[in-house]
């Protein structure tokens, strides 16, 4: 029926609220800053003259955006359970807390490396671009508003989101604090962001280490 939705869906999007704010805000903390660093500021060459190896340059870049996605889904997570906590039925224990700090982690490791490869690619005057071009795509086939199991209708779509590193998030989220909720295999998703941050990370760095010496 047209403006009802299941008495599930508030506990099955709640996890894709988290991760995209984790996710959004990392990325913006790392691409942002890096950017404009490179490209206009040029802060970046008093960074890289500091006597230690250029990939901590990088790493602290990342370390910044890392921060960053935490405080945002800090924010997120209190402001969700305000005004969807009647409506939630989280299932968390110690054990899965435990397992939840992880994914938490590894999502703003997985943010912070994404941001690095997308600091290094755009420029100053394509900032604005990057929120329509990049990020509403990225959040839309993120698995936020859907699990990635409802896709099985459209099995290429379903195929096709797996390269969003928001989906493994938001999988391993769902996996994690609402485990009744049809999700991922929780091995799979947390290999997923694992795989991206390596991915991401190689890439980004890569292009960060060409951009330092062209600095230098």
């Amino acid at each position: 029926k047209i403006g009802l939705l299941p008495k599930s869906f508030p506990t099955q999007m709640f996890p894709g609220m988290v991760g995209m704010s984790i996710l959004v805000t990392g990325i913006h903390g790392t691409a942002v800053p890096l950017t404009m660093d490179f490209n206009m500021s040029r802060e970046i060459e008093d960074r890289l003259m500091a006597p230690v190896n250029t990939r901590v340059v990088a790493l602290a870049k990342m370390f910044v955006g890392i921060i960053q996605s935490w405080i945002g889904g800090l924010i997120v997570l209190p402001l969700s359970l305000i005004f969807m906590g009647n409506s939630l039925d989280l299932r968390l224990n110690f054990q899965s807390a435990l397992t939840l700090i992880l994914i938490l982690l590894l999502a703003a490791i997985c943010s912070a490396a994404l941001g690095l490869l997308v600091g290094t690619i755009i420029k100053p005057s394509q900032i604005a671009a990057m929120f329509p071009g990049f990020l509403m795509p990225l959040v839309f086939l993120g698995a936020i508003f859907f699990t990635w199991d409802s896709l099985t209708v459209i099995p290429i779509i379903k195929i096709l989101v797996l390269v969003n590193p928001l989906v493994y998030v938001n999988e391993a989220l769902r996996a994690v604090i609402a485990p009744q909720i049809i999700h991922m295999p929780i091995v799979y998703s947390i290999l997923g962001i694992i795989l991206s941050i390596l991915i991401m990370g190689y890439f980004g760095g890569k292009r960060f280490m060409r951009m330092a010496k062209g600095n230098k």
